[in-house]
């Protein structure tokens, strides 16, 4: 069974109703939401093989309108501060909670005049042994 986190995230994100298409990975060539997974977290495995793990997690923004990735960032930011539950489709996983660990950040503008915006979080959930 595979850790289905980015997925559900991403739907998560979708059902916000923003300004652009969400994808896991890169940021598309125009408007977009790129959702990605970032080296590091903290592992705690307990002795029944079940994990108490942590994801950092990246929400990048790009736009030719800066207030889009802005306000949508925003709104991911505030919807995270309260979500209660990010379930697992698959079982993969049961969520524990989230923590924004950057605000909505200016990353840079590219050669097309894409403004692009990140914000970044930890998921912590648990995963059960042999679930992944």
């Amino acid at each position: 069974m595979n850790l289905d986190l980015l997925v559900v995230f991403r739907n998560y994100i979708e059902s916000l109703g923003l300004y652009a298409k969400s994808y896991i990975g890169n940021l598309e060539y125009d408007e977009s939401i790129s959702i990605q997974a970032l080296p590091g977290g903290v592992k705690t495995l307990f002795y029944d093989g079940t994990r108490d793990q942590t994801y950092n997690v990246q929400v990048a923004a790009k736009s030719k309108n800066q207030l889009n990735c802005l306000n949508s960032l925003d709104t991911i930011l505030g919807s995270l501060t309260i979500i209660n539950d990010l379930p697992s489709m698959n079982g993969s996983y049961q969520f524990v909670d989230v923590n924004i660990e950057s605000p909505p950040t200016f990353i840079g503008q590219d050669e097309q005049g894409y403004f692009i915006y990140q914000l970044s979080c930890t998921v912590r959930m648990l995963i059960k042994k042999g679930a992944i």
